[in-house]
């Protein structure tokens, strides 16, 4: 038998709600929300202030670490539409979110809360100037791309349209890196640096390097091209030609 004062939070009295997120900045940084819900909360925030709203714990799937600082911050925004229960029954002050439910959205691009890349509408510009570089392969197919997209405009794509299945990430600056349906990689920055540690190995039938400026350091050791050393070769003097003209690196 469950003791009395535990039954408000057993099942049998369990209470749902649906409610519209209108504060996500949770001071003690747990990833709660506050959730003005239909029906209890009247939607006059003089009567009922945001402020005095109950913050209300949010379920994360098990894929999240959950304890020992692995867990990670939630995606709900302000605005959106959440299903939950009370996990106190009638007395209605503890809200437990459990997810968020798509909704038709006037004032949203596309008229909906699904993201236009996941709907077949390309909203991000990818511009390479690259000698060779293909075109931009977008050719999204509801619902095959998977896309998780920041306020900010980061972007992240896994888009499994058939003939089109591509991996896409973009930067809010325009920078991006995808891999294109026949396995190519494409990669846009303002500057790339790379630390490759010990050993950078690079094998390709052709290899195209173009800049107004092209520079290669080999520091204190050596630059070697097809076993011939750059920095440290010697040269069969041609005595008599005109221009000390010399062979090519011994």
């Amino acid at each position: 038998m469950i003791p009395k004062k535990y039954i408000d939070y057993y099942g049998d009295r369990t209470r749902w709600f649906l409610g519209t997120v209108v504060d996500i900045i949770d001071p003690e940084e747990l990833g709660r929300i506050r959730v003005r819900i239909y029906g209890i909360h009247s939607e006059n925030k003089t009567d009922i202030p945001d402020a005095d709203l109950p913050w209300a714990q949010v379920v994360l799937p098990i894929t999240q670490g959950g304890t020992n600082g692995l867990g990670n911050n939630l995606g709900i925004q302000i605005d959106s539409l959440v299903f939950g229960i009370f996990l106190d029954g009638a007395n209605s002050q503890l809200p437990l979110v459990v997810g968020s439910l798509p909704k038709l959205e006037e004032n949203s691009q596309g008229g909906r809360s699904t993201n236009q890349l996941a709907r077949g509408t390309n909203t991000l510009t990818k511009n390479v100037n690259v000698s060779g570089a293909p075109s931009d392969p977008y050719a999204a197919v509801y619902p095959h791309n998977k896309v998780i997209q920041t306020t900010s405009g980061h972007t992240i794509e896994i888009d499994d349209t058939p003939s089109g299945e591509r991996i896409h990430i973009h930067h809010k600056s325009g920078a991006f890196m995808e891999f294109h349906p026949d396995g190519s990689l494409v990669i846009k920055t303002t500057n790339t640096y790379i630390d490759a540690g010990t050993n950078a190995n690079i094998k390709a039938s052709s290899v195209n390097v173009e800049g107004s400026t092209v520079n290669i350091n080999g520091g204190s050791g050596d630059v070697v091209v097809s076993g011939i050393s750059l920095v440290n070769h010697t040269h069969r003097d041609n005595p008599g030609l005109a221009g000390a003209v010399t062979s090519k690196p011994l």
